[in-house]
């Protein structure tokens, strides 16, 4: 009875074991009949992530203003500079020694002057003391000439001895002739006096006109002075020293005003900057700036660049650096 139920054992196995290969033979064409699963297309775009040179938005540029040799460079990139900061020196010569002749001609006329005014002051206080003896000579031969005219008379009279006639008659002659020689004194002093100060007049007006042509030879030679014309952070500097610039060249410098003010400029692939337009929000990005990063947007597109505009908080981020921004797409 047991070797029965063996027996019916075995043969139940096997028939499952047959089934099961049975069913698994007619799965596998099925298997191999099914459709592929169809392509899952990737999902657009919305958001760009580039590196961009930062630039400021407002720059001021400085040239020369005349031609000569670049002297020296006085202000360098990354100086903050005020408005009259002397940036850099030309050596022009035409108007260097064209000052220097006017400024030796200057102190040549003004040394006459000074020597005219010493001489005026003496010839004033000459002219006034030989006037001042002159008037006093004249008093006296006024006074002399009524004794005398007196002694005339009474002479003619007979009421006044011939020696009182005469010794007035000589009193009155020697006032006359000291008299006329102090006069011509004081008129000669007063003629010097006269000239001196026609001559000090005339040198005054040509100092006037070298000192006014010394003015211009400096103003041409304060042109070669390079200066800022405006407050603000030197962003850029070019030329070299002891090489020949001139107003044509390029600019000298490059002035940031409003240094807070500034943009990033990236470069997209062909496809995604098509889908760039002005206007566009983005997120500046750097490690000198808050975790959340600076607001901006897209202020330009121009041929194959992409000018991100924002306003930076910090001094610390400055034109040249490289920052990341993240650009919302349409």
């Amino acid at each position: 009875m047991r070797g029965k139920w063996l027996l019916i054992t075995g043969i139940v196995i096997l028939a499952a074991i047959g089934a099961g290969a049975l069913s698994v033979l007619r799965r596998a064409p099925e298997t191999r009949k099914a459709a592929p699963p169809a392509a899952v297309s990737p999902a657009p775009v919305n958001e760009i992530s580039l590196p961009g040179k930062v630039r400021a938005q407002h720059v001021v540029e400085v040239r020369a203003n005349l031609s000569g040799i670049l002297e020296s460079f006085d202000a360098d990139v990354g100086e903050e500079v005020y408005e009259g900061q002397l940036l850099a020196r030309i050596a022009s010569t035409p108007f260097t020694a064209e000052t220097e002749r006017a400024r030796a001609e200057v102190e040549s006329t003004r040394a006459r002057v000074n020597a005219l005014e010493s001489a005026l002051v003496a010839a004033r206080l000459e002219a006034s003391r030989a006037r001042a003896d002159a008037s006093r000579a004249r008093r006296e031969f006024e006074r002399l000439e009524k004794t005398y005219r007196r002694q005339e008379l009474l002479h003619r009279e007979g009421a006044t001895p011939r020696r009182n006639f005469e010794k007035a008659e000589q009193e009155f002659g020697s006032s006359r002739s000291e008299f006329e020689s102090l006069d011509q004194v004081a008129q000669q002093a007063e003629a010097r006096l006269a000239e001196l100060l026609t001559q000090l007049d005339t040198q005054r007006r040509i100092l006037d006109d070298k000192t006014r042509l010394l003015d211009e030879a400096q103003a041409h030679v304060a042109a070669a002075d390079i200066r800022a014309p405006v407050t603000g952070l030197v962003i850029s500097r070019s030329g070299e020293v002891g090489r020949e610039i001139g107003p044509d060249a390029p600019g000298l410098f490059g002035i940031a005003v409003d240094p807070a003010f500034l943009e990033a400029v990236l470069e997209p692939e062909p496809p995604l900057l098509e889908r760039v337009r002005p206007g566009q929000p983005a997120l500046i990005l750097s490690a000198d700036l808050p975790n959340e990063g600076i607001s901006g947007s897209v202020r330009a597109v121009e041929d194959s660049q992409v000018a991100v505009e924002f306003v930076s908080p910090t001094p610390l981020l400055r034109p040249g650096m490289t920052v990341q921004v993240k650009v919302r797409l349409e």
